[in-house]
């Protein structure tokens, strides 16, 4: 994080990609049900695998020990990766597929 003397340096890069997928998640839940369902359905399974294998891809590049770091990325990287999760759950179901 920055300040740190730690390098991550995948971090913000992370939480932008997590963003992105958030956003289309949020437009998918309130607009999916005009899309064609192969299509929704793609981004949904699509957009949560690469949120998953980011967060391990960037967890497993950039390990730390350090205590500002950890404190850091539980403030930032997994609150933004819960919400994307929490947002595909939403329109997972609006969609009818929970």
């Amino acid at each position: 994080m920055i300040g740190s003397g730690d390098p991550t340096p995948y971090d913000f890069y992370l939480l932008g990609l997590l963003g992105v997928i958030a956003l289309i998640f949020v437009a998918g839940a309130i607009s999916g049900t005009s899309w064609a369902p192969g299509v929704a359905l793609g981004l949904r399974r699509g957009g949560t695998i690469v949120a998953i294998c980011a967060l391990a891809a960037v967890m497993l590049l950039t390990p730390t020990r350090s205590g500002s770091v950890g404190a850091g990325r539980m403030i930032t990287v997994f609150p933004a990766f819960v919400l994307a999760m929490i947002v595909f759950a939403v329109w997972s179901w609006r969609a009818g597929r929970i």
